[in-house]
């Protein structure tokens, strides 16, 4: 495989496992000390076109299949201060194009470990989150599974209650994506191998009854600055959900992401369903860890 096709190659599964790493939940409400929200989603998703780097929709020339199980938990540690952990296991084949034959990758893509900090909380609420993310130790080359890069990321997220209604939230974060100067000594590699991202995130969730949520999400990364081997990679998801609250520890969603803008990305249309359990003292105006009492 030339330099070149492996460098598009490594783009490509990058862009795979950011949509992996998509949370399930997150939001400006966090659990108190004791409390907990866990939950898996499972997705799907066959992407037959990409975003070249002037975000010019293309062919891909072939097809690229991704089959997730992303486990996120959160439990409340300390007061005002809560722990994330998630960890999508994820399978990733190409079928022709860039990649030329089949192949397949399985396994553990990426570990998000983050700590949240409320601000205020309430009606109305505002949290900071420092989060890292770290490969699990798959071949950045030759594997699909992610580029192999870390990202240290810190972002503000607020949201309101929307009358009696449902909730808005948003976030937008800074991060830095690198190498670890100690893979295989490629120390000159990491110099050129990183880059500065802004993240932005929103949601909108409405009741349309006691028991079912209608709301739209939208979550995008903007590369700011890069190293030379690393390219100008922007990506821009947005999609309804529809969640139905069985009862106040319980939780089913469904919902899916497509691609409203790209670049050096593929285009996505993921579908994904999650069951959450939890157990937290929000109410139903407070995000999708909130319970099933009126405020």
């Amino acid at each position: 495989m030339s330099a070149r096709a492996a460098t598009s190659v490594l783009l490509l599964s990058a862009a795979l496992a950011a949509i992996s790493s998509l949370p399930v939940s997150a939001g400006p409400w966090i659990p108190a000390p004791g409390e907990h929200y866990s939950a898996m989603q499972g997705s799907v998703f066959t992407a037959d076109s990409r975003y070249d780097g002037a975000g010019t929709r293309v062919p891909l020339g072939g097809s690229r299949e991704e089959r997730a199980l992303l486990s996120y938990n959160e439990l409340g540690w300390k007061k005002k201060m809560s722990v994330v952990l998630a960890t999508p296991a994820t399978s990733i084949t190409d079928r022709g194009g860039i990649g030329a034959t089949e192949r397949t990758s399985t396994g553990l893509a990426n570990l998000q470990f983050g700590l949240r900090y409320a601000l205020a909380q309430g009606a109305t609420a505002a949290a900071v989150q420092l989060d890292w993310d770290a490969p699990l130790g798959y071949d950045r080359v030759a594997s699909l599974l992610g580029d192999g890069l870390q990202q240290l990321t810190a972002s503000l997220q607020v949201g309101t209650a929307i009358a009696k209604r449902g909730f808005v939230e948003a976030g937008a974060g800074y991060g830095y994506r690198f190498l670890s100067v100690t893979q295989n000594g490629k120390t000159e590699e990491a110099k050129q191998d990183w880059a500065t991202v802004v993240t932005a995130s929103a949601d909108l969730g409405l009741w349309l009854t006691k028991s079912v949520l209608l709301g739209g999400r939208y979550g995008g990364t903007i590369t700011a600055s890069h190293g030379d081997l690393f390219p100008k990679r922007d990506l821009h998801l947005a999609g309804p959900v529809l969640l139905y609250r069985v009862d106040e520890r319980m939780d089913l969603m469904a919902g899916s992401w497509s691609t409203a803008a790209g670049k050096t990305t593929l285009h996505y249309d993921q579908v994904y369903v999650a069951v959450a359990f939890k157990q937290t003292r929000l109410d139903r105006l407070q995000g999708f860890l909130g319970g099933t009492r009126n405020p």
